[in-house]
């Protein structure tokens, strides 16, 4: 049959009943299941002026429908009108019409069992402005037209007052509950007493009662003037979901040591990546920022403590089911994020065996929920600034110091009071000039921005999450910048009762560009500007540029030169979820993870001249690099689980298997002396002037892995982990390691002897934990057998240089995985009324069979790469701690967080080796991991005989002469040498703490969060400290207290020119070396809600605009012109870090 003939045919009849031919009857009659379709297509509003005709036409339909029962049962609260009528329709065969728009905003809550048709339906449409008629097997519904009378008595009414009071649980009053009349923006709150007052227009609303910690609750007015109503504490706080090791568990089951950090405590702040965004949120999660430069400041992240001495010390990161790294927290949007877990014990971590040595981070985005589609958009404008810059000295003065400098070596001084003066009056810039190279240098816009649209929803079938993100931040150096491009689709479908499908699918594209320099770095630029004198022009009075012994800065920063590096992310992961028989769950999927890099350098020719307008010395050559890196990760993974509950027993077992492949692939071109500086690619120079080279290595993985919880009413809690792993970095017979890990938990709370404490403690929690985790990370991925080199490798045949290749890179078969074995004790406690949460952990982590790389001699023919071998270890051990408490005062509602720990390393062995020592450093058993090393000082010498009287200090310092520091004879052989110099602290903090304040009053909120860290030590290179040079250095205003015979008290020795006496890094000491210790106000937030009624007006669900401020006071007593957070041994090459003062909004449709 042509359906569309018919249909059109069909829905003529009904809306002219009267011209109705019998024929059209008849096939009404053969096609009656047909014809009930075309009816739910028809526009029922039409149909009303002749409902009776209508029914009788039904009545041909239904002639031939089957019987049903005619009892009915149902048991609905709040359930929407359509879901109520579909399981009539199923129960008794009837067969609804109406008009869809009729039904979109009715809800219907009903309980009837065994009840008629007739009673159904008066209990379901009693409240609802709908009636309804039957015809045999058909209802059809009409929507009740208010009458005249009606729509006066509704203008003409005069809204009720409505009170009463809150009480809790324990019928004590209760302030602040939030009371709202449903479905309207209108609401108060209860005061001091528990009392509130509210108008209420309509006799049936209904007011919903919310506060933290009660379940909400939905009371009827019933025409009441007085309300009354007792909260129901909530079990949300005992049944929140955390994410672990691939799957979920109640937080109030876990058993392993695992925290959390919500959206929440991520949004609205203006960082530029997840990882700076984590510092000081979570206990035993340690940040430290390393650049504040766009689209490099991504921090490094240790989880309870350095276990590695060979780099690979980052935790493992899984972002939605994919393996990832922390470089890849950079390419999420932070407004993606729905959640993170940090597994830090081993019990929790264990699942993933051979990646979790340094724990695992896991990230969770947002997915789509059922409902009315959502649209969000928020964006926030800043403004950055460093948060520290280097108090370098004016001309006149460095000039001052530089003539102390000379008198302090025997010298006459080089300036006269007369040049001094020219420098400090500037009447002679190009002879006697004060150059403001940092003024120079720091000229960005430091305006940054960011977007992010994200739309959510889905039906009972399908749901879905969309966003799209874009970021775009300039840097305060000119030239430098980034943008990030993102984009993310999360999908969730049902394809049956039994079968479900779900893809994540995210692209990324961030490029960063900055300036270049012939020495290839864009650090050195930095390093530059922080050491070239004040004395220097920066050009002569031609306006060419002139230079000190390595180039000028702004020479670079204002030439052609550049650098373009373009990041592209593309992952994504699809399954599926087949429920086998009740409670059994098959889910495969296969995931994919894309990283490419591009970039291209070009360095311009620059010509410097002198002060006269000569030449200084050749040009520059010019040259131009690109590289092209591509990495590739797929990941089939297949999980099987299977829960049950027997009784008080409740059982879930999942086992699962894994395979990951990883290719790398690199290629790079070189090429050099170009025509002009307008020339940078590579095809237009000859072939004699360039060169490429590529690289490619892979990596896979292969695993079984297992995990059994039981619990028994949910008081005595137990986990077993298992995972078998293979990797390709070893030989066969060492591929494989076994990692195991068990915990165990006990509520103590719900034991029977603890009832008369559960009124203030809800909940007690003791637990511990023993694992056993694995790291293969390590520079090479074929540490196990020797690889080939052409780099270096020609040789003479004939006489003649021909390129060859060697085995240039060592093999060790023997080597195996590094194991890390953790033993936690933890405690979880709730208290007054799950107002104030609680844990504490105690952990100690030991590292053995680490992977380093030992010097050879020069006999094994490969001394310049070391093999690697097992042969240290390393232990962290320590504290951790976390307080949550919320409350209010009335209306003003508030929110505190805090959480500390402390952790102690130390290195337990270096394979009977001796101690690594560097530049300043040591890495030595019982000392802690790279640790600062050097001598320790006593004061400044103050009088000659002081010197002659005191150790020889001339093996280090051969000029000593008061004013220089006294170095301590720690072996007491009465001189000063190598062997006094001792251990003086270490970089990595031994306590790190956050504290986060949130308040709300009404439509106002303020966030405060601070973090910090003590027990760290840091030293800063001579470039930073301040140099006496006329070249390249320049002293900061702290040398301006320095050793003199007329300020004997001063702060700093004296100042030297090529003396190394008292230098930093020649000598490093105990002086130098400060404590690096802070407290940072990491972000202020004031944000302001718009009243519901007035968002309303402009057809906005909810609009908030707000302040937010990164960075904006630090408190340290650590160099006041450095920020506290610097690389360890900062010595002026680092961008700085900045402080962000931003606007912003958000808003949700």
């Amino acid at each position: 049959m042509n359906f569309t003939a018919f249909f059109k045919a069909m829905q003529y009849v009904l809306l002219n009943p009267q011209q109705a031919p019998i024929s059209i009857t008849e096939a009404i009659r053969r096609h009656p299941v047909l014809f009930k379709k075309i009816l739910m297509r028809v526009n029922v509003t039409a149909l009303r002026v002749n409902v009776t005709a209508l029914i009788i036409v039904i009545g041909l339909v239904q002639a031939s429908a089957a019987t049903f029962a005619q009892k009915i049962s149902l048991n609905e609260k709040n359930a929407p009108l359509a879901k109520v009528i579909s399981s009539i329709e199923q129960q008794s065969g009837y067969v609804f019409f109406y008009d869809n728009k009729d039904l979109t905003q009715e809800t219907v809550t009903i309980q009837l069992k065994d009840a008629s048709i007739v009673e159904i339906l008066d209990q379901c449409f009693k409240t609802l402005p709908l009636s309804y008629k039957i015809a045999n097997k058909t209802i059809v519904l009409s929507k009740i037209e208010p009458t005249l009378l009606d729509k006066l008595k509704s203008a003409l009414s005069i809204a009720t007052t409505v009170t009463g009071t809150v009480l809790d649980e324990q019928n004590k009053p209760l302030p602040g509950v939030t009371v709202i009349i449903k479905g309207t923006p209108t609401g108060t709150v209860t005061d001091d007493k528990g009392n509130f007052s509210i108008a209420v227009a309509n006799k049936d609303a209904v007011l919903t009662f919310s506060f933290i910690g009660y379940e909400n609750q939905d009371v009827s007015v019933d025409n009441r003037r007085v309300v009354n109503v007792t909260m129901k504490p909530s079990a949300k706080a005992l049944s929140e979901l955390v994410v672990v090791g691939y799957g979920t568990q109640k937080k109030i089951d876990l058993t392993g040591s695992v925290s959390t950090v919500s959206a929440a405590q991520l949004e609205n702040r203006p960082v530029t990546g997840v990882a700076n965004a984590l510092e000081g949120t979570m206990a035993g999660v340690t940040v430290q920022p390393v650049s504040g430069q766009p689209g490099g400041d991504q921090g490094s992240i240790t989880i309870r403590g350095t276990g590695t001495l060979n780099g690979g010390a980052s935790p493992l990161v899984v972002i939605d089911g994919i393996n990832a790294t922390t470089g890849d927290l950079g390419s999420i949007n932070p407004e993606d994020i729905d959640n993170i877990s940090v597994l830090k014990d081993a019990a929790s971590a264990s699942i993933y065996g051979n990646r979790a040595a340094n724990g695992v981070i896991i990230v969770t985005t947002k997915k789509g929920k059922k409902g009315t589609s959502q649209v969000t958009y928020s964006d926030y404008f800043g403004k950055q600034k460093a948060t520290a810059l280097p108090d370098f000295l004016p001309s006149w003065q460095a000039a001052t110091l530089f003539n102390q400098a000379q008198v302090n070596e025997g010298e006459a001084p080089t300036y006269t009071a007369e040049d001094i003066e020219k420098f400090k009056n500037g009447s002679d810039p190009i002879n006697y000039p004060n150059t403001d190279w940092l003024g120079l240098l720091y000229q960005g816009s430091g305006f940054q921005q960011n977007h992010y649209l994200g739309v959510n929803g889905g039906t009972d079938k399908t749901q879905y999450a969309f966003s799209l993100g874009y970021f775009d931040q300039d840097g305060i150096i000119q030239k430098t910048n980034t943008q990030r491009y993102t984009t993310r689709l999360n999908i969730t479908t049902k394809i049956n009762d039994k079968l479900s499908a779900n893809a994540d699918l995210s692209y990324t594209y961030q490029p960063v560009t900055e300036p270049q320099n012939p020495y290839g770095s864009f650090g050195q630029m930095i390093s530059e500007i922080n050491r070239i004198s004040p004395i220097l022009p920066l050009k002569n009075a031609q306006g060419e540029y002139v230079k000190d012994l390595d180039g000028s800065p702004i020479a670079w920063l204002n030439s052609p030169s550049y650098e373009n590096d373009d990041y592209y992310t593309l992952s994504g992961i699809a399954g599926l979820d087949w429920e086998i028989v009740k409670g059994l769950h098959l889910s495969p999927s296969l995931a994919y993870k894309l990283n490419m890099y591009q970039g291209n350098v070009f360095q311009s020719s620059l010509t410097y001249y002198n002060l006269d307008g000569s030449v200084s010395g050749s040009p520059t050559t010019s040259s131009a690099s690109d590289y092209y890196t591509n990495t590739t990760d797929v990941t089939p993974q297949v999980l099987l689980n299977y829960g049950i509950k027997i009784g008080d027993h409740n059982i879930h077992a999942l086992v699962g298997y894994s395979q990951e492949y990883i290719g790398y692939y690199a290629l790079d071109g070189y090429g050099q002396n170009f025509i002009n500086n307008d020339l940078s690619a590579l095809d237009l120079l000859p072939q004699s002037q360039t060169h490429a080279s590529s690289n490619a290595n892979q990596l896979a993985f292969r695993s079984i892995f297992g995990r059994v919880n039981y619990d028994y009413k949910g008081k005595y809690l137990f986990e077993g982990d298992i995972r078998d792993d293979g990797s390709s970095r070893f030989a066969s017979a060492h591929q494989w390691g076994v990692f195991p890990g068990a915990s165990a938990g006990w509520r103590v709370s719900e034991e029977d002897f603890f009832a008369p404490l559960k009124s203030v403690v809800s909940n007690l929690k003791l637990r511990g934990s023993w694992g056993r985790l694995g790291n293969q990370s390590i520079g090479s991925n074929y540490p196990a057998i020797s690889t080939l080199s052409t780099g270096g490798q020609s040789y003479a045949f004939g006489g003649t240089p021909v390129p060859g290749q060697a085995a240039v890179y060592p093999a060790n078969p023997e080597l195996v995985w590094e194991t890390t074995t953790t033993t936690d004790i933890g405690l979880d406690a709730n208290l007054l009324k799950d107002k104030l949460s609680f844990t504490a952990d105690y952990f100690v982590k030991q590292t053995t069979g680490l992977i380093t790389q030992v010097p050879v001699a020069a006999t094994y023919g490969n001394e310049a790469n070391e093999p690697y071998v097992n042969n240290a270890g390393v232990q962290n051990k320590g504290w951790e701690f976390a307080l949550t408490y919320h409350g209010n005062a009335g209306s003003f509602v508030y929110n505190i967080a805090a959480n500390t720990s402390f952790v102690q390393n130390k290195v337990t062995s270096l394979g009977g080796g001796a101690p690594e020592i560097g530049s300043g450093t040591i890495t030595e058993v019982g000392l802690p991991i790279n640790s600062f090393y050097g001598y320790q000082t006593l004061g400044i010498f103050q009088t000659q005989a002081q010197v002659n009287s005191s150790p020889s200090q001339s093996g280090i310092s051969p000029h000593t002469a008061p004013g220089d520091l006294i170095y301590k004879d720690v072996n007491g052989d009465g001189k000063i040498d190598a062997n006094d110099r001792v251990y003086l602290g270490n970089n990595f903090p031994k306590v790190t703490f956050g504290l986060n304040l949130n308040a709300a009053y009404k439509n106002f909120d303020l966030t405060a969060f601070f973090q910090g860290a003590a027990g760290v030590k840091n030293t800063l290179g001579d470039n930073i400290l301040g140099q006496i040079s006329t070249s390249n250095g320049k002293p900061t205003a702290a040398l301006l207290d320095s050793w003199t015979p007329t300020n004997t008290s001063a702060a700093y020795p004296r100042v030297l020119i090529d003396y190394s006496e008292n230098n930093p890094a020649s000598n490093p000491s105990s002086f130098w070396i400060r404590n690096a210790s802070y407290v940072r106000l990491k972000n202020l937030q004031v944000g302001y809600t718009l009243p519901q009624q007035w968002a309303n007006t402009i057809h906005i669900k909810k609009l908030r605009v707000y302040y937010s401020g990164q960075n904006l006071l630090t408190f340290t007593q650590f160099y006041k012109w450095v920020d506290p957070e610097i690389p360890m041994g900062e010595n002026g090459s680092t961008y700085p870090q900045v402080k962000v003062n931003s606007i912003g909004l958000n808003a949700t449709f």
